[in-house]
Protein backbone atom coordinates (compact mmCIF):
# COMPACT_ATOMS: atom_id res chain seq x y z
CA UNK A 1 0.00 0.00 0.00
CA UNK A 2 1.48 3.41 -0.85
CA UNK A 3 1.40 6.65 1.82
CA UNK A 4 0.47 9.81 0.57
CA UNK A 5 2.63 11.33 3.85
CA UNK A 6 2.69 15.20 1.91
CA UNK A 7 -1.24 14.70 2.23
CA UNK A 8 -1.41 12.81 5.84
CA UNK A 9 1.17 15.44 7.45
CA UNK A 10 -1.39 18.66 5.76
CA UNK A 11 -3.37 16.83 7.60
CA UNK A 12 -1.79 18.23 11.13
CA UNK A 13 -3.87 21.45 10.28
CA UNK A 14 -1.87 23.74 12.98
CA UNK A 15 1.46 21.83 12.85
CA UNK A 16 2.65 25.41 10.87
CA UNK A 17 1.65 27.85 12.87
CA UNK A 18 4.13 30.15 13.99
CA UNK A 19 5.00 33.03 16.46
CA UNK A 20 7.67 35.96 16.64
CA UNK A 21 8.85 36.98 20.46
CA UNK A 22 8.92 38.69 22.33
CA UNK A 23 6.14 36.19 23.67
CA UNK A 24 4.69 34.66 27.08
CA UNK A 25 3.94 31.12 27.83
CA UNK A 26 1.30 30.61 30.09
CA UNK A 27 0.79 27.43 32.07
CA UNK A 28 -2.04 26.54 34.40
CA UNK A 29 -2.95 23.43 36.64
CA UNK A 30 -6.11 21.65 35.65
CA UNK A 31 -8.71 21.27 38.87
CA UNK A 32 -5.98 21.87 41.12
CA UNK A 33 -8.46 23.13 43.62
CA UNK A 34 -9.27 19.20 44.00
CA UNK A 35 -5.10 18.23 44.13
CA UNK A 36 -4.93 20.90 46.96
CA UNK A 37 -7.86 19.26 48.98
CA UNK A 38 -6.56 15.66 48.29
CA UNK A 39 -3.46 16.55 49.33
CA UNK A 40 -4.27 17.96 52.65
CA UNK A 41 -2.75 21.34 51.89
CA UNK A 42 -2.37 24.24 54.15
CA UNK A 43 -5.28 26.73 53.48
CA UNK A 44 -4.98 29.08 52.45
CA UNK A 45 -1.23 28.65 51.23
CA UNK A 46 1.03 26.39 51.14
CA UNK A 47 4.27 27.53 50.91
CA UNK A 48 5.74 23.96 50.25
CA UNK A 49 3.39 23.68 47.14
CA UNK A 50 4.18 27.35 45.97
CA UNK A 51 8.14 26.32 46.39
CA UNK A 52 7.51 23.24 44.30
CA UNK A 53 5.88 25.54 41.80
CA UNK A 54 9.31 27.87 41.78
CA UNK A 55 11.40 24.81 41.56
CA UNK A 56 9.49 23.86 38.30
CA UNK A 57 9.73 26.76 36.72
CA UNK A 58 13.55 26.97 37.57
CA UNK A 59 13.88 23.07 36.24
CA UNK A 60 11.97 24.58 33.06
CA UNK A 61 14.67 27.13 32.73
CA UNK A 62 17.74 25.40 33.26
CA UNK A 63 17.40 21.64 32.59
CA UNK A 64 15.57 21.86 29.26
CA UNK A 65 17.66 23.73 26.51
CA UNK A 66 14.82 26.23 26.29
CA UNK A 67 16.23 29.75 26.42
CA UNK A 68 13.56 31.24 28.82
CA UNK A 69 14.59 34.70 29.69
CA UNK A 70 12.58 35.04 32.50
CA UNK A 71 9.41 32.95 34.81
CA UNK A 72 6.77 34.10 37.36
CA UNK A 73 5.00 31.67 39.71
CA UNK A 74 1.93 32.51 41.54
CA UNK A 75 -0.67 29.90 42.51
CA UNK A 76 -1.18 26.81 40.27
CA UNK A 77 -0.04 28.83 36.80
CA UNK A 78 3.76 29.74 35.85
CA UNK A 79 4.74 32.44 32.98
CA UNK A 80 7.44 32.14 31.19
CA UNK A 81 9.30 34.76 28.78
CA UNK A 82 10.94 34.22 25.63
CA UNK A 83 12.16 37.74 24.60
CA UNK A 84 13.71 36.80 21.06
CA UNK A 85 13.22 35.05 18.00
CA UNK A 86 16.53 33.50 18.33
CA UNK A 87 15.42 32.40 22.22
CA UNK A 88 11.85 30.67 20.55
CA UNK A 89 12.41 26.77 20.58
CA UNK A 90 11.03 24.63 17.19
CA UNK A 91 11.31 27.82 14.88
CA UNK A 92 8.44 29.13 17.10
CA UNK A 93 6.36 26.45 15.91
CA UNK A 94 2.82 27.09 18.40
CA UNK A 95 1.84 23.93 18.48
CA UNK A 96 4.73 22.50 20.09
CA UNK A 97 5.51 25.26 22.31
CA UNK A 98 2.31 24.82 24.11
CA UNK A 99 2.74 21.37 24.62
CA UNK A 100 6.74 20.88 25.61
CA UNK A 101 6.30 23.33 28.38
CA UNK A 102 3.91 22.19 30.30
CA UNK A 103 4.48 18.47 29.88
CA UNK A 104 7.90 19.63 31.21
CA UNK A 105 5.61 21.06 34.07
CA UNK A 106 3.41 18.09 34.39
CA UNK A 107 5.77 15.85 34.90
CA UNK A 108 7.92 17.80 37.38
CA UNK A 109 4.88 18.54 39.76
CA UNK A 110 3.92 14.99 39.62
CA UNK A 111 7.08 13.78 41.40
CA UNK A 112 6.56 16.58 43.54
CA UNK A 113 3.40 16.24 44.71
CA UNK A 114 4.35 12.02 45.24
CA UNK A 115 7.19 13.15 47.05
CA UNK A 116 6.19 15.56 48.68
CA UNK A 117 2.34 14.71 49.89
CA UNK A 118 2.18 11.06 48.57
CA UNK A 119 -0.46 11.81 45.83
CA UNK A 120 -0.71 9.14 43.50
CA UNK A 121 -3.36 11.17 40.75
CA UNK A 122 -2.11 12.52 37.57
CA UNK A 123 -2.10 15.80 37.29
CA UNK A 124 -2.12 18.41 34.08
CA UNK A 125 -0.91 21.58 32.83
CA UNK A 126 -2.51 23.48 30.00
CA UNK A 127 -0.67 26.32 28.28
CA UNK A 128 -1.60 29.63 25.62
CA UNK A 129 0.62 31.97 23.94
CA UNK A 130 0.56 35.46 24.69
CA UNK A 131 1.18 37.59 22.16
CA UNK A 132 3.30 41.12 23.57
CA UNK A 133 5.20 43.46 21.23
CA UNK A 134 7.51 45.62 23.67
CA UNK A 135 9.09 45.95 26.77
CA UNK A 136 5.88 48.05 27.92
CA UNK A 137 3.69 45.31 27.06
CA UNK A 138 5.90 42.87 28.75
CA UNK A 139 5.86 44.75 31.83
CA UNK A 140 2.09 45.31 31.51
CA UNK A 141 1.20 41.67 31.46
CA UNK A 142 3.55 40.57 34.72
CA UNK A 143 1.81 43.52 36.37
CA UNK A 144 -1.70 42.29 35.81
CA UNK A 145 -0.14 38.82 36.95
CA UNK A 146 1.30 39.83 39.53
CA UNK A 147 -2.57 41.92 40.77
CA UNK A 148 -4.13 38.59 40.00
CA UNK A 149 -1.73 36.96 42.69
CA UNK A 150 -2.95 40.13 44.84
CA UNK A 151 -6.29 39.95 44.41
CA UNK A 152 -5.88 35.85 45.00
CA UNK A 153 -4.46 36.48 48.68
CA UNK A 154 -6.93 38.96 49.42
CA UNK A 155 -10.02 37.07 48.49
CA UNK A 156 -8.58 33.66 50.45
CA UNK A 157 -7.95 35.21 53.37
CA UNK A 158 -11.45 36.89 53.39
CA UNK A 159 -12.76 33.69 52.94
CA UNK A 160 -10.65 32.33 55.97
CA UNK A 161 -10.71 34.98 58.34
CA UNK A 162 -14.22 37.38 57.66
CA UNK A 163 -16.25 34.46 56.19
CA UNK A 164 -18.00 33.72 52.65
CA UNK A 165 -20.73 35.89 53.70
CA UNK A 166 -19.57 38.64 54.96
CA UNK A 167 -16.49 38.80 52.43
CA UNK A 168 -18.78 38.73 49.68
CA UNK A 169 -19.01 41.28 47.39
CA UNK A 170 -16.71 43.42 48.99
CA UNK A 171 -13.74 45.03 47.34
CA UNK A 172 -10.10 45.22 48.24
CA UNK A 173 -9.68 48.44 50.68
CA UNK A 174 -12.45 47.04 52.56
CA UNK A 175 -11.36 43.30 52.69
CA UNK A 176 -8.01 44.88 53.90
CA UNK A 177 -9.48 46.91 56.51
CA UNK A 178 -11.73 44.05 58.07
CA UNK A 179 -8.63 41.77 58.04
CA UNK A 180 -7.13 44.41 60.42
CA UNK A 181 -9.95 44.52 62.78
CA UNK A 182 -9.77 40.67 63.05
CA UNK A 183 -5.91 41.06 63.42
CA UNK A 184 -4.42 40.02 60.46
CA UNK A 185 -2.04 42.80 59.09
CA UNK A 186 -1.48 42.36 55.23
CA UNK A 187 2.16 43.66 56.01
CA UNK A 188 3.10 41.16 57.82
CA UNK A 189 1.85 38.43 55.45
CA UNK A 190 5.29 36.40 52.87
CA UNK A 191 5.89 38.27 49.72
CA UNK A 192 5.16 35.53 48.16
CA UNK A 193 1.69 35.10 49.15
CA UNK A 194 0.90 38.50 48.08
CA UNK A 195 2.83 39.23 44.51
CA UNK A 196 4.08 35.69 43.59
CA UNK A 197 7.88 35.07 42.82
CA UNK A 198 9.91 36.01 39.90
CA UNK A 199 12.81 33.46 38.73
CA UNK A 200 15.23 35.13 36.56
CA UNK A 201 19.28 34.75 35.54
CA UNK A 202 21.53 37.16 37.62
CA UNK A 203 25.21 37.93 36.69
CA UNK A 204 27.48 37.24 38.94
CA UNK A 205 31.18 37.85 38.98
CA UNK A 206 33.89 35.17 40.10
CA UNK A 207 37.80 35.85 40.04
CA UNK A 208 39.52 33.15 37.58
CA UNK A 209 43.03 32.42 36.77
CA UNK A 210 44.19 32.25 33.33
CA UNK A 211 46.23 29.09 32.37
CA UNK A 212 48.21 30.75 29.20
CA UNK A 213 48.79 34.07 30.52
CA UNK A 214 49.18 33.69 34.05
CA UNK A 215 46.90 36.18 35.07
CA UNK A 216 43.92 36.69 37.04
CA UNK A 217 40.83 37.72 35.44
CA UNK A 218 36.98 38.48 36.36
CA UNK A 219 34.77 35.48 35.04
CA UNK A 220 31.39 36.63 34.64
CA UNK A 221 28.51 33.95 34.69
CA UNK A 222 25.03 33.10 34.82
CA UNK A 223 22.96 31.80 37.93
CA UNK A 224 19.60 31.63 38.51
CA UNK A 225 17.73 34.06 40.78
CA UNK A 226 14.42 34.10 42.88
CA UNK A 227 12.52 36.95 44.28
CA UNK A 228 9.20 38.23 45.57
CA UNK A 229 7.89 41.85 45.45
CA UNK A 230 5.37 43.28 44.17
CA UNK A 231 5.64 44.37 40.54
CA UNK A 232 2.45 46.56 40.11
CA UNK A 233 4.70 49.23 41.97
CA UNK A 234 6.92 51.85 40.10
CA UNK A 235 10.12 50.12 41.89
CA UNK A 236 8.55 46.73 40.96
CA UNK A 237 8.16 47.22 36.99
CA UNK A 238 11.64 49.01 37.29
CA UNK A 239 13.15 46.08 38.94
CA UNK A 240 11.45 43.90 36.09
CA UNK A 241 12.82 46.32 32.98
CA UNK A 242 16.35 45.94 34.64
CA UNK A 243 16.03 42.25 34.72
CA UNK A 244 14.89 41.99 31.16
CA UNK A 245 17.39 44.55 30.11
CA UNK A 246 20.27 42.65 32.04
CA UNK A 247 19.19 39.39 29.91
CA UNK A 248 20.19 41.33 26.34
Amino acid sequence: MRIDESKLRRWEVYSEETTRAPVIVRIDGKNFHRVTRECGMKIPFDERFHRGMVKASEKIMTATGLNISLAYAMSDEASFLFLKDEYLPFRGRIEKIISIIPSYASAYIQNFLRRNFSYKRLVSFDARIVKVQSLLEIVEYFSWRCLEAFRNFLNSYAQRIIGSKEAYGLKGRAIIEKLSLKGFDIQKAEEWQKYGTVIYWGKIEKDGFNPITGEKVTVRRRRIRIASFDITSVHGREKIKEIISNYN
